[in-house]
């Protein structure tokens, strides 16, 4: 593996276990889109196919829709909180 590619994987597994250990609802989102995104990035490093291309601009592409989803739930959580939980 190339450096790039172990500095991937690396944060990959430290953040997959900081979203195991996290106990925080905001955290945990911000943990799970950055593990989208080391996803991709890492398919992308290492299948060096044109199946690989395709598999990591799927990933990047679901990895984003993830990213606006966590923005509108924590946007959401954030408007319930301020009415006190009335909805």
């Amino acid at each position: 593996m190339r450096p790039a590619e172990l500095v991937m994987l690396a944060v990959l597994l430290w953040v997959s276990l900081r979203l195991l250990v996290a106990r925080d609802v905001y955290a945990q989102l911000i943990y799970l889109n950055v593990v989208g995104f080391a996803l991709a990035g890492l398919i992308a490093a290492t299948w060096r196919t044109d199946m690989g291309l395709l598999a990591a601009l799927c990933s990047f592409i679901f990895s984003t829709l993830e990213s606006n989803a966590v923005a509108y739930t924590i946007r959401k959580v954030e408007e319930i909180r301020r009415e006190g939980g009335r909805r």
